[in-house]
């Protein structure tokens, strides 16, 4: 097979336009900004699938304690916006949340 919508190493469209270098312009600071204060709204108006992906976009890595605790690794991409600069590496829950459960753990 050669040419059409494969090379001739059988690789797909999406795989060939991944190796591709690309040209983004970068976002000034007061995008940066009003990027990272849309994100609370951003956040409430997703849906479950939209949540997850900006999750996903956002951190390579999580690990939560709980109710506790939120340590976290930023995708390269949320590093390059900012993120690193205006989040703390790690999240502490420092004020208490309404009881869940059905009460046999106090």
């Amino acid at each position: 097979m050669s040419g059409g919508i494969f090379g001739t190493s059988g690789e797909g469209i999406e795989e060939q336009a991944a190796r591709q270098p690309t040209e983004i312009g970068r976002l000034s600071s007061g995008e940066v900004v009003s990027y990272l204060r849309s994100l609370p709204a951003l956040w409430a108006d997703a849906g479950p699938d939209g949540r997850q992906a900006l999750a996903t976009t956002l951190f390579a890595r999580t690990d939560v304690l709980g109710f506790e605790q939120m340590v976290y690794e930023l995708t390269p991409d949320a590093i390059e916006l900012g993120l690193a600069a205006a989040l703390p590496s790690v999240f502490e829950l420092t004020c208490t949340i309404g009881e869940f459960g059905r009460g046999e753990r106090t």
